[in-house]
């Protein structure tokens, strides 16, 4: 039979909040790929995080210059 070890979450703060801690201290932009180098995470799980921030309008994307990805920015508004 397999054994099923449940864990819980690590005290500290959320993916989300450390993608954007890390969106805000880059107001030149930063791609995917370099927050996945930073953070360790999965690509897959930083997208979601990433539309939901897109969604409240904490940060927002503009394409690169060769229009095969996009680079993310803090918004203006936001504190």
């Amino acid at each position: 039979m397999i054994e099923i070890n449940i864990i819980s979450a690590s005290p500290g703060i959320s993916t989300q909040e450390q993608i954007f801690q890390i969106i805000e201290a880059r107001s030149t932009g930063i791609t995917i790929k370099e927050m996945n180098k930073i953070l360790n995470r999965p690509i897959s799980m930083i997208q979601v995080h990433l539309k939901d921030l897109i969604a409240t309008k904490a940060i927002f994307t503009r394409e690169n210059k060769a229009g095969v990805g996009l680079i993310y920015y803090p918004s203006k508004n936001v504190s």
